[in-house]
């Protein structure tokens, strides 16, 4: 069995990822914040002495580097974003050749695309607007640099929903993306708001690329495979290859919570394109992957068994503002 590090192996995506892949390989993770898990150690990336420590104990022979500041809000400080993307990255790579690890796979994301109405590919325009994606480009740039090293990057497009076994989903404090506000507020008949209605599209709702978290974990799962196999860098977009509308998205979760949404359309932000999709055909012909599990019911449905979850150990999401 091949030894795998998750990096940010308590957030989000490295919840659902440890849990994913603990059958199929040895799964050690790393977190700043302290797990039940007796494999996930607790370290800031940014420790270097620490990280080389637990590296060099454990012995990894791929790096799965997940962790990040991710929540796309040019409030929180810039220098933040730089300290743990970043410099965050550039002390993990220093330890991952000190400790002769040859293989990495870094999550990045569709935020480095030059904003445009025709499905994104690999070879689309960059032009990285927030502080989020500006990092993550530094990021990609220093793991391509490396000369020993094999890499794939994957630019996730919107990730989504929730596994179902074992019941894990995304819980920020606070939620800001659309599918789990969405959803919650309207099982629990909270205000909804929805940024415009006057975009350039079929409904007047913006759309967007949304991609459910076990397609990423299989998106993963395939690159871990495909560079113990091929030994060859790679660089994929992972996305559905469709988009779904904000009013697409409140309809079905209309009709599958049998609510009448207390919802409400306001201005639409700055900066704000109208539709944001994947090409997703390069990483279908080399992985064989495809977003299977990303349908709007599969999403949905997971979601609220997700949010069922929450209620009954008594966490509740928190909002920020009226984002939604």
């Amino acid at each position: 069995m091949k030894k795998v590090l998750i990096t940010g192996a308590n957030g989000y995506i490295g919840k659902c990822l440890y849990y994913f892949l603990k059958k199929k390989f040895k799964i050690i993770g790393i977190d700043k914040e302290k797990s039940p898990e007796k494999k996930i150690f607790q370290c800031d990336i940014l420790n270097k002495n620490k990280l080389n420590k637990i590296i060099k104990k454990e012995k990894p022979e791929i790096i799965i580097h997940l962790a990040a500041q991710s929540l796309v809000d040019e409030t929180i400080n810039k220098k933040k974003y730089y300290n743990n993307n970043d410099k965050a990255t550039k002390s993990l790579l220093e330890v991952v050749k000190k400790n002769n690890i040859k293989k990495i796979i870094f999550s990045s994301t569709a935020a480095i695309y030059q904003q445009s109405l025709k499905p994104l590919k690999e070879n689309s325009p960059i032009k990285a607007l927030s502080t989020y994606a500006k990092t993550k480009l530094l990021c990609e740039k220093k793991i391509q640099n490396e000369k020993n090293l094999r890499f794939i990057i994957l630019r996730f497009f919107n990730v989504c929903s929730a596994l179902n076994k074992p019941i894990i989903g995304e819980f920020h404090n606070p939620e800001t993306h659309l599918v789990p506000t969405l959803v919650y507020k309207a099982m629990f008949n909270k205000k909804i708001y929805i940024y415009g209605k006057d975009f350039n599209t079929f409904d007047g709702t913006c759309i967007r690329d949304y991609i459910h978290i076990k397609d990423i974990c299989l998106a993963i799962e395939k690159s871990i495979k495909y560079l113990f196999k091929n030994n060859k860098s790679n660089l994929f977009n992972i996305g559905n290859n469709k988009g779904l509308s904000n009013k697409e998205i409140v309809d079905y979760v209309k009709k599958k919570t049998k609510k009448n949404l207390n919802l409400k359309y306001v201005q639409k932000r700055k900066g704000d394109v109208s539709k944001l999709v994947c090409d997703s055909n390069k990483v279908k012909k080399i992985l064989g992957w495809t977003a299977k599990n990303s349908n709007i019911k599969k999403i949905i449905d997971d979601e609220i068994k997700w949010i069922l979850k929450l209620n009954k150990i008594g966490l509740k999401r928190k909002f920020k503002n009226y984002l939604s």
